[in-house]
């Protein structure tokens, strides 16, 4: 059995996998008579192999199933990320080859893990669909932007539905919003299948280009976009008529011009507050660059304490500054969540029916896909 082990043993070493300097083939002391198991692999401190974790035990599978190719060269494997750590998922796909060019088995696997889809290229993943002719598999692809989708988003290849946020501030947007309706007691985005992706702004017309290829996999879409620059009308169309929903907000604003145009007095002055702990003096700077000179942020809280009012042009003003290019007030996904569970949540029962009517929209639309 000598060949036999010292194949087990460099399998192991090559993985990862531990036992020792050298497997060891013993009697298995638990058998209660002998028979064909009787004789089983062991460790180097005498302890059967079989006794090994579930993960351990897979990797180790797969790599002999890869030494032993040439006699046997199609493997399935269900469920490939049971009992495997994120960084051993990636040896078990290296061990049976997933990186090479020339692959030497032809391999079947079934995963619900993002650490599996990231690992691998959209040449290798497909999508089962069912149809009314029965079970689809559509192959994800190699575009750039679906390549790229996969590795900074891959748990929205294993949603239901997905929406598209033109940035990162909507993901916060909604990602807030969510955790202050699970607090009240709703289902959330997560539980209804649902996962937000950031296209990462840029031209009005790139949210298409990322639903789009999740349309054509058969994923429930919608977009969520700024209405201050538009995109190509026809793209668009194409995308609503293909079973695509859009909610944009209103008469060219974008997400701040939405929320200070929106949100009651009091609230409003909570996102300034808030905008004034991430940022201090940088906030009081782009409120005066914006209102040439004639606005401050003390003259606005003065203004909302006094007289529990805030006029439109101060509204318009405040969005425009809290979006400055490149140094906006909620730019990131976890600024804009914050505000959105502390501050915008709380506030959408008395703010403007027009800003609440389009959140609704959005959890309406996440809830119908859940049935």
């Amino acid at each position: 059995m000598q060949e036999a082990l010292e194949i087990v043993t460099a399998t192991a070493q090559e993985l990862g996998v531990n036992i020792g300097a050298k497997a060891r083939a013993l009697l298995d002391w638990h058998s209660v008579s002998f028979g064909g198991g009787t004789v089983s692999l062991h460790n180097e401190n005498g302890i059967p192999l079989h006794n090994l974790g579930v993960g351990s035990t897979r990797l180790l599978v797969a790599g002999m199933q890869r030494k032993a190719a040439a006699q046997a060269s199609i493997v399935l494997s269900d469920e490939l990320e049971y009992g495997l750590e994120p960084h051993r998922i990636a040896r078990f796909l290296g061990s049976l080859g997933a990186k090479e060019t020339a692959a030497p088995l032809q391999v079947f696997l079934t995963t619900h893990s993002p650490v599996a889809l990231r690992e691998l290229s959209g040449n290798q993943l497909f999508v089962v669909r069912r149809s009314p002719h029965g079970q689809e598999v559509r192959p994800i692809g190699t575009g750039n932007d679906i390549q790229s989708t996969i590795r900074l988003y891959p748990e929205a290849f294993l949603a239901g539905s997905v929406i598209v946020c033109e940035g990162a501030s909507e993901v916060g947007l909604l990602r807030g919003l969510d955790l202050y309706r699970v607090e009240q007691g709703n289902a959330s985005l997560a539980a209804l299948g649902v996962a937000l992706i950031d296209c990462g702004g840029g031209e009005p017309d790139r949210p298409y280009v990322r639903a789009n290829a999740f349309q054509a996999l058969g994923y429930r879409v919608m977009v969520l976009r700024d209405d201050d620059k538009k995109p190509t009308p026809a793209v668009e169309q194409a995308f609503v008529e293909k079973g695509g929903a859009v909610v944009a907000y209103r008469a060219g604003r974008a997400l701040e011009d939405e929320l200070f145009g929106s949100l009651t007095p009091a609230a409003c002055q909570k996102l300034i507050s808030y905008a004034n702990e991430l940022h201090g003096d940088l906030i009081h700077e782009h409120l005066r660059t914006v209102s040439n000179n004639k606005l401050t942020v003390q003259q606005i809280c003065d203004e909302i304490q006094k007289t529990n009012l805030l006029p439109v042009q101060h509204r318009a003003i405040l969005g425009q500054a809290a979006r400055i290019r490149k140094a906006g007030w909620f730019k990131s996904i976890s600024w804009m969540e914050e505000a959105a569970r502390t501050i915008v949540a709380p506030d959408l029962q008395l703010c403007d029916q027009g800003f609440r009517a389009l959140m609704d929209q959005i959890f309406g639309w996440a809830a119908d896909g859940s049935h």
